[in-house]
């Protein structure tokens, strides 16, 4: 039922042009890139995203620095690196439900689809579209950070 609603939310989303997601020219070095970054759909995401990050606290198990090394209290892979190892659309599955693609891992499921409570000290109105809205922006942040991106254009 859930994957029913993702499926739905996310056709619905990309028809109306709120994914920042397109088919954008090669970059110099000949790579495909996945989005286009000078969109004020996408700086809006993005800025929602980097908001989320700090708010979710997620460099204190997350690597977002260049090179990096894990530690004791670094223990989750360096997030600057998944925007050239991990493909979007995946990474918006591991957002919605991390223990559906790997049982045990460390990474909590921050977000309750479908479910009424209260759980979530960020987000408690069990909203799907908005939590989905806000699964995007984080995405959107990672595939900036670490970049010159600038919040402010």
């Amino acid at each position: 039922m859930i994957s029913r609603i993702l499926k739905a939310t996310t056709l619905s989303m990309l028809a109306c042009g709120l994914l920042a997601i397109s088919p954008a020219p090669a970059d110099a070095a000949g790579q495909a890139q996945y989005f286009r970054t000078d969109t004020p759909q996408f700086r809006a995401s993005a800025t929602l995203g980097k908001q989320m990050f700090e708010a979710y606290q997620c460099a204190l198990c997350h690597a977002t620095r260049e090179g990096e090394p894990l530690t004791d209290d670094i223990i989750a892979p360096n997030l600057i690196l998944a925007k050239h190892r991990l493909r979007p659309e995946w990474m918006l599955q591991w957002l919605i439900d991390p223990q559906s693609l790997q049982p045990g891992t460390k990474m909590p499921n921050f977000f309750s689809f479908n479910e009424d409570d209260d759980w979530n000290p960020i987000y408690s109105d069990g909203d799907a579209h908005e939590q989905y809205r806000i699964i995007v922006a984080l995405r959107d942040y990672m595939m900036v950070l670490g970049t010159d991106f600038d919040f402010n254009e």
